[in-house]
């Protein structure tokens, strides 16, 4: 719950601190946008609405940053994920703290 009550404004109240607001991340990132970090890498599987022709995520690792892009691509019959312009096989993003920007494009089927 968030407050609303004067002096109290935008305040988080108890259930944030019971877990209730890993719970939020857990079903809107992995949930919803189908981010999870499996231990050294990351994996994109998803899951949003086929009405979202794309969307977009920033994580940061480190002194790293990875810009996921996720588009919906006529094209492609399976999830495809690119790197700075590489092609993964198995679709693990590796996490390397280089200090780098590093782009990712993760394509999915319409249906």
């Amino acid at each position: 719950d968030v407050y609303t009550a004067e002096g109290q404004l935008g305040r988080g109240g108890w259930t944030w601190y019971t877990g209730s607001a890993s719970w939020m991340y857990r079903v809107g990132v992995e949930g919803i946008l189908g981010l999870e970090r499996k231990g050294d890498a990351l994996v994109v599987q998803p899951r949003a609405p086929l009405a979202w022709a794309e969307y977009r995520i920033d994580y940061r690792f480190g002194e790293s940053s990875y810009a996921i892009r996720v588009v919906r691509d006529e094209t492609v019959t399976a999830v495809e994920t690119t790197v700075d312009g590489t092609a993964l096989r198995d679709g693990r993003i590796p996490l390397v703290d280089d200090g780098r920007r590093h782009d990712v494009i993760v394509k999915r089927p319409p249906r």
